[in-house]
């Protein structure tokens, strides 16, 4: 009797024991497969053609779109007034995209813009795509260009690509602030500006500023008045508003305006000494290599012929 039991009781340590280890296993393959990313979904050279931003512009309409991985999209646009100030965000519309092939078809789920972007579902055709510009065909068979407006980061730190965030600095800016009465004094409004761009390659020519820039942004700060500008918060909501119509004109590219040097003041000298003190140095000219070394020529034969005259009269004078 105590052998059976002794040997009933090793058996079932020994299962124990052995169902333990199963667990323990079953455990870690199921930690193993809970660690193990998602596969990653492969898009289509097309789709990741797609990604980023996209503008047009028409008839003073500036209509943005921006297509993302996840398979959601947005779009917004603005108006150029007559005096070619862009102004605020006059509507916008978002949803969700798919690709077969070259169909391409948009889910519209929001949309305050619907004779862009009407509620319901938009089934375009990709006439011709690249890394610069899509040429989509719309249902009543009219053909339409988006540019590409930004180049999108993660593609290129994919591709190893070397990447800079430019920065445009602006000349001088002063305009006289707007007065609620003629009886106000006049204020001047001085502004050293600096536009910061979003990362691109290094490679890639940085965009110029259109020469309507210059006079949107005297326009807009022409308008505000001493409240708007007399505390560092309120300006920057000043910068963050120029930064919107601003951006446009550099593409989309425009990431942030930046205020380096800010005077309000109703002197004229004042004015003066801030457009002289924030104004860029004036281009040095350096005459070109080949006339320095004809100059060093020159005065290497002139100390030439000296030295010859020195020697020749040492000479008569022995």
């Amino acid at each position: 009797m105590d052998r059976k039991l002794v040997l009933t009781q090793n058996l079932f340590v020994a299962i124990s024991i052995i169902l333990s280890i199963i667990i323990q296993i079953a455990n870690c393959n199921y930690a193993i497969a809970k660690d193990e990313p998602a596969p990653e979904v492969e898009l289509s050279p097309t789709a990741q053609l797609l990604l980023g931003s996209w503008s047009r512009y028409n008839n003073r309409v500036y209509t943005l779109l921006i297509l993302r991985a996840n398979g959601n999209w947005s779009s917004d646009y603005r108006i150029e007034g007559a005096t070619s100030k862009i102004v605020e965000r006059k509507g916008e519309a978002s949803g969700t995209w798919k690709l077969d092939d070259k169909a391409l078809t948009f889910t519209v789920v929001t949309s305050d813009m619907e004779e862009v972007w009407p509620t319901g579902t938009v089934a375009l055709e990709i006439v011709s795509i690249d890394e610069k510009s899509i040429t989509l065909r719309y249902p009543n068979a009219r053909l339409i260009t988006w540019t590409k407006a930004r180049v999108e980061k993660d593609k290129k730190k994919e591709e190893g690509a070397a990447s800079i965030n430019p920065i445009i600095t602006m000349k001088p800016i002063v305009v006289n602030l707007n007065k609620l009465s003629s009886k106000d004094n006049d204020r001047y409004l001085c502004l050293a500006l600096e536009l910061h761009l979003e990362e691109m390659e290094a490679t890639a020519a940085i965009p110029k500023l259109h020469p309507r820039a210059w006079d949107s942004t005297i326009i807009f700060l022409s308008s505000l008045l001493y409240n708007d500008v007399k505390t560092f918060d309120e300006m920057k909501l000043v910068t963050d508003r120029l930064t919107r119509i601003l951006n446009p004109y550099l593409d989309g590219l425009l990431a942030d305006v930046t205020s380096t040097h800010i005077m309000v003041s109703s002197s004229i000298d004042k004015v003066d000494e801030f457009i002289i003190e924030h104004s860029p140095p004036p281009v040095l000219e350096t005459p070109p290599d080949d006339e320095n070394k004809d100059g060093d020529k020159d005065k290497k034969e002139e100390n030439g012929k000296e030295e010859k005259g020195k020697k020749d009269k040492k000479k008569d004078d022995k």
